[in-house]
């Protein structure tokens, strides 16, 4: 495991982080954030694990046109119920889930008394469960590909002050600055709830791959980001993850799911 104490103001954090495998759920995280890394390619499994997923989840699985797909959809799947029900104590197939309107999951009320707050990505085979309580958050993971138009994704969706900042990077960072800047924006947003609700181009978060990730503007207001804590986290190589909370700083626990 590897605990990661975040300094109090405008938090900036880049992890070198240590997933160690845990023996027991942890305790209820208040206070902290607990993140898990989870790898989706043990297809072995899946007949096992997906006798946990409700009717709908087993549907939208078999709505996958490739096999691969369908694998990692019901082990992430799989992997966010198992956790869920170390923490609230339920077996994992009595989990029920709701939906806000931009698609972004989280616990029917009547089984969440405290509050535990989660979010989920994944991308390829691998995924992240991000896991706190009293704050919202989010989470995002992307496969770095070289193979993307990054300048006509970077002009569709990051904001003036994000395209310059991806500009100004040597030809070597571009692409993992672009990737950077991805996570970074797709963790807050998950966090607000908003999804794409939210303008693309009316906050900033910084683009340079090996520095501190942080939210520098919300609609040109370079106070408003400073209430939020932004945390990149390597999970493996050739991937950029990061997560986010709405409150300046945090404690992060880290996790390799079996």
């Amino acid at each position: 495991m590897k605990e990661v104490s975040a300094p109090a103001g405008n938090t900036k954090q880049r992890l070198d982080t240590l997933w160690s495998q845990a023996h027991s759920t942890p305790a209820f995280p208040t206070g902290c954030v607990d993140v898990w890394r989870v790898r989706l390619d043990e297809p072995a499994a899946v007949a096992v694990e997906a006798s946990a997923l409700s009717p709908d989840e087993i549907a939208r699985a078999g709505r996958f046109h490739f096999e691969n797909d369908q694998i990692h959809f019901t082990q992430c799947r799989s992997a966010l119920r198992a956790i869920l029900a170390g923490y609230l104590a339920i077996p994992a197939a009595e989990i029920r889930f709701e939906y806000l309107t931009s698609g972004k999951p989280q616990l029917a009320a009547e089984q969440n008394p405290h509050v535990l707050q989660f979010n989920v990505s994944h991308s390829a085979n691998m995924a992240v469960i991000a896991v706190g309580s009293e704050h919202r958050l989010g989470v995002d993971i992307e496969k770095i590909r070289g193979d993307v138009d990054i300048t006509a994704l970077a002009e569709q969706f990051f904001s003036l002050r994000e395209r310059a900042g991806l500009q100004a990077l040597s030809d070597r960072l571009r692409v993992p600055g672009f990737f950077a800047c991805w996570t970074r924006k797709e963790a807050f947003l998950k966090a607000t709830g908003d999804g794409l609700s939210f303008p693309l181009a009316d906050f900033s978060v910084t683009t340079h791959p090996d520095l501190d990730p942080e939210l520098e503007e919300i609609n040109g207001n370079t106070e408003a980001g400073k209430r939020w804590f932004l945390a990149d986290l390597s999970v493996v190589d050739g991937f950029r993850a990061t997560v986010a909370l709405d409150r300046c700083h945090s404690r992060l626990e880290t996790y390799s799911w079996n």
